[in-house]
């Protein structure tokens, strides 16, 4: 560990370094089957946004990965969903490391992978990277995150084929930057109370070229020049009140086009959309999926908060000395998900009803 100034490091309690992004994904590589599945998902997402692709995106999973066996159950899972649907919509594993916190709480396997408050950042890099090598590699399963930290795209951003800025960061400038120069097709939710017009902004934003401070792969703090992303697209997550109705969601799409913007987006059906009651999704599919039927086809994908069981387990609120070995398998540890079971038997039903609308 790094000793600490006396000056400027007065409320820093110790410095301990990281290994350089090169030398820690050398450690654990992507294989090249492994890279085709991620270049060619990523080109099929930025197809769909385009309307070059006529499938929906489908992004499912957990509100948040917190043990690795159950990421790669979960990854087999949709893999063999995906087969059965794959001729109406593209599914994407939900593989989220880091949580934004309101005020405290668990903050995401990358942060704290043992859940007990000892910070082990190293292992939960390398956690994360064992979970979305198993997706891809082994499932090829496309994979989609919310990357929080500025530094951690060099760390895992190359097994990402879609990435979310949350509604508690979509304002922030930190983000624009980092969403500017990420390789993959980039959502922005609306903010936390339903205001689109900061989502808006930062779609304007991001499109642009621009500089910030980062690190390179090799590890040194350097000035990072972008090109601008030009696959960003709204996901309207609910605020005060739901977004996700034919009405709102038409007002939108015609907000986006007068901004300039693509008029496509996603529709998350938890959050503000399901007013908190987890229960609740399935209901909101099934009534964007029947927007979708009746022609709306700038609704390119749905989100859902899904997970082996349903439901969330409380974390007790000082992690210091938990044994993670008493949560119960499969059951979330942050926000409360519909089952897996739940999930397949709403897309089932979405596929068909979308093939013969096609007929």
């Amino acid at each position: 560990m790094s000793k600490i100034n006396c000056v400027t490091d007065q409320r820093i309690k110790y410095y301990k370094e990281l290994p350089r992004p090169e030398d820690f994904i050398s450690r654990f590589p992507l294989a090249p089957q492994g890279k085709e599945v991620v270049k060619n998902a990523r080109e099929a997402i930025s197809n769909i946004v385009q309307g070059k692709d006529s499938r929906k995106l489908l992004i499912m999973g957990p509100c948040s990965i917190h043990d690795v066996a159950q990421g790669k159950e979960i990854a087999e899972y949709l893999k063999a969903l995906s087969d059965e649907v794959a001729d109406q919509f593209l599914v994407i594993g939900r593989f989220y490391f880091e949580k934004p916190r309101t005020v405290d709480g668990w903050k995401g396997l990358l942060y704290d992978p043992l859940i007990n408050n000892t910070w082990n950042i190293e292992l939960g890099l390398e956690l994360a990277r064992e979970v979305l090598i198993y997706a891809i590699n082994t499932c090829h399963v496309p994979t989609a995150t919310e990357i929080l930290n500025p530094f951690s795209p060099q760390y895992y951003s190359d097994l990402i084929c879609w990435n979310a800025v949350g509604a508690r960061t979509s304002e922030t400038q930190i983000y624009r930057e980092m969403m500017s120069g990420l390789s993959m097709p980039v959502g922005y939710k609306n903010g936390t109370k339903g205001d689109i017009d900061i989502a808006i902004n930062s779609l304007k934003a991001v499109r642009n070229e621009t500089c910030f401070i980062g690190i390179n792969r090799q590890g040194n703090v350097s000035i990072v020049a972008t090109t601008g992303n030009p696959t960003g697209h709204l996901i309207l997550r609910g605020g005060d009140k739901p977004n996700y109705d034919a009405k709102t969601v038409a007002f939108i799409q015609k907000s986006l086009g007068e901004n300039g913007l693509n008029q496509c987006v996603i529709i998350d059906c938890s959050h503000g959309n399901c007013g908190g009651d987890y229960k609740r999704q399935p209901q909101v599919f099934e009534d964007v999926i029947e927007q979708i039927s009746r022609g709306n086809e700038g609704i390119i994908g749905l989100m859902t908060e899904s997970n082996l069981q349903e439901g969330k387990q409380a974390l007790p609120k000082d992690l210091t000395n938990f044994n993670k070995e008493q949560l119960e398998y499969g059951v979330s540890v942050t926000d409360a998900c519909i089952s897996l079971d739940t999930t397949k038997q709403m897309v089932l039903i979405a596929a068909d009803k979308l093939r013969k609308r096609k007929l």
